[in-house]
């Protein structure tokens, strides 16, 4: 146990001093909030899905396979698909977007898009980023909680307090700089940990035969693509699974890696890094859950199943590397939440209603702002415990308020202050009725929120006298600049 607590103090302390290094870098606010994009492909590219993934991951995923089986296929699917169609469709032209409109976060991008000058856009999407940040923050801390618990016997509280106290002082300290850096750092430690584990188990207990065959004698659904259900109920399954995947067009914290990569020209090399690094960490997950439901069939907490296979099968030595590997996919979220609710609120508010402070204090307010929205998250930790639904739920809300807005903004001229604005308010809104109301059970959340959020922005922006024309003038030199980067990179 000696030992464990060793390495897991040492990953602790590579953190901090990521933290202590990115923080001599940062002397901006581009560089506070989006790292003064100079972010190399591998960096944006494993940041943007360690964040994204998350704890996840480790925990909600292997839960998901461990329960539902083989049906748990269509989830990964999304993600896969979900994946490569963001970098495919929306990443370079994010990019090059952000510098075109000279802007350093998402919702301050959605405010010069349709040339708000008075930043209701920007308040409004701010406020939603915070709202839905804060949400899965506290999903990931969850986690941690479990975690601690799990390896090292703390109270689940105190696992919750030990963890934020550590992405505060390094995110508080470097920004997105030193999120982006850490991402890379934990993405590469989840890779790994997700591809070993189920290898190494596999061979000690003699190959895949004797799981599949012990499993599907007491549970031939297990097998199934849609755990045995027809009708509606597998429609339902099939299609809640793959409708996680539009949730990535307003994933807010994968959109800022888009717009902190150093080139543009780089992101074809970044989605093929992205696409490989979920799809075989996605796969590794149900792997781990699927096993795990043959090794431990009477685990009262599914969401764990990860931990008792390292706990068991692996040397007591490394289970600090264990407890490490799953932290990092706590912790790569959590500051991404973090610092992009803390961007929102130097980005849209203080800019606005603050304008004559500098880039020193707006930094140092944001600074603030972490340690607030962390304690935030904190709060609202203490009032869940599943990882899974919590982070679905976020997802949901964060694909429906700012997917339609996201893909319409930078493939149409035909939106504007109002539609924006509604739109958001729909997305939330909707996947909020529909997640209270039940309908869950039998539709995720995320594609009525996904249609009415799209419905609604082009019909208020129809209702409301079209786009602006200022920013019909700046959207055509936007895509005057895309095509010159296009002829360039060709």
């Amino acid at each position: 146990m000696t030992i464990s607590i060793i390495v897991f103090i040492g990953y602790i302390a590579a953190l901090i001093g990521i933290g202590l290094r990115t923080y001599l870098k940062t002397k901006s606010h581009s560089d506070y909030t989006l790292a003064g994009r100079s972010n190399n492909k591998w960096v944006a590219a494993i940041s943007a899905e360690s964040s994204d993934m998350s704890g996840w991951l480790l925990m909600g995923l292997p839960g998901s396979a461990y329960a539902a089986g083989f049906s748990s296929i269509w989830i990964l699917i999304g993600l896969i698909f979900g994946t490569l169609l963001n970098w495919m469709v929306i990443g370079n032209r994010l990019r090059i977007a952000s510098e075109s409109y000279q802007v350093f976060s998402i919702t301050e991008y959605f405010e010069k898009r349709v040339h708000d000058t008075k930043g209701h856009v920007g308040l409004v999407s701010g406020l939603a980023v915070i709202i839905f940040m804060i949400i899965n923050a506290s999903a990931e801390i969850i986690g941690s909680g479990k975690l601690l618990n799990a390896t090292f016997g703390l109270k689940y509280q105190t696992g919750i307090v030990i963890a934020l106290l550590v992405v505060i002082i390094y995110t508080f300290l470097g920004g997105y700089m030193a999120v982006s850096w850490s991402n890379l750092f934990q993405g590469t430690l989840m890779f790994f940990a997700l591809l070993f584990v189920p290898l190494a188990v596999i061979i000690k207990i003699g190959g895949w035969q004797p799981a599949i065959e012990s499993i599907y004698n007491d549970m031939p659904s297990f097998f199934q693509f849609c755990n045995g259900e027809t009708g509606w109920n597998a429609f339902s399954i099939i299609i809640g699974g793959l409708g996680v995947g539009i949730c990535y067009f307003g994933m807010v914290h994968v959109l800022t890696c888009f717009m902190s990569i150093k080139e543009s020209s780089e992101i074809k090399d970044s989605t093929l890094i992205a696409t490989t690094w979920v799809g075989i960490s996605a796969y590794c997950a149900v792997i781990i859950g699927m096993i795990g439901r043959y090794l431990f069939p009477d685990i009262a907490d599914a969401e764990q199943v990860f931990f008792f296979m390292g706990s068991t099968y692996f040397p007591p030595y490394l289970l600090g590397l264990f407890a490490a590997a799953v932290m990092a996919a706590i912790l790569s979220s959590v500051s991404a939440y973090i610092i992009v609710a803390s961007a929102a609120i130097g980005s849209n508010v203080l800019k606005h209603y603050a304008k004559s402070l500098d880039d020193k204090k707006i930094v140092n307010i944001e600074r603030g702002a972490v340690v607030l929205i962390a304690l935030l998250a904190f709060l609202m930790s203490l009032k869940s415990d599943i990882v899974f639904a919590v982070a679905l739920l976020a997802s949901a809300g964060l694909g429906s308020s700012f997917g339609p807005l996201v893909l319409f903004s930078l493939y149409t001229k035909y939106i504007n202050k109002s539609g924006a604005i509604a739109s958001i308010i729909t997305g939330l809104l909707v996947v909020i009725a529909w997640y209270y109301s039940g309908l869950s059970a039998y539709l995720y959340e995320a594609i009525p929120g996904f249609i009415a959020s799209s419905i609604v922005l082009l019909l208020v922006t129809k209702l409301t006298g079209g786009p602006d024309p200022k920013a019909v003038e700046e959207f055509h030199a936007f895509k005057a600049t895309l095509r010159s980067r296009k002829e360039k990179q060709n």
